[in-house]
């Protein structure tokens, strides 16, 4: 018995205009049902964000690094990823 499988291609994300400490650069971002943010910055750079602390509009998640960042959840869906212990501030529009 032969199983087909549809395989049409993949729509890819498309590049966002992010921000790191207010520098603009290109980034995508996914999401899991688990909470965990991964954003891969167009530079080559990706970092994951595991949920800590779920809340709204503030959560806090922690990276792949160890450090925790607090994630606020704007009015118009926009997320803005704070650093409390560095001052790091990352911005990711919703689209």
């Amino acid at each position: 018995m032969a199983l087909l499988v549809n395989a049409a291609p993949g729509r890819a994300e498309t590049w966002k205009n992010c921000s790191f400490n207010d520098s603009t650069i290109l980034c995508r971002d996914s999401h899991s049902p688990d909470g965990t943010v991964r954003i891969v910055w167009k530079d080559g750079q990706t970092m994951t964000y595991r949920l800590v602390k779920e809340d709204f509009p503030t959560s806090t998640l922690r990276d792949s690094l160890g450090g925790l960042w607090e994630r606020e959840i704007l009015v118009q869906g926009n997320a803005v990823f704070t650093n409390p212990s560095n001052g790091n501030r990352i911005v990711v529009p919703l689209r």
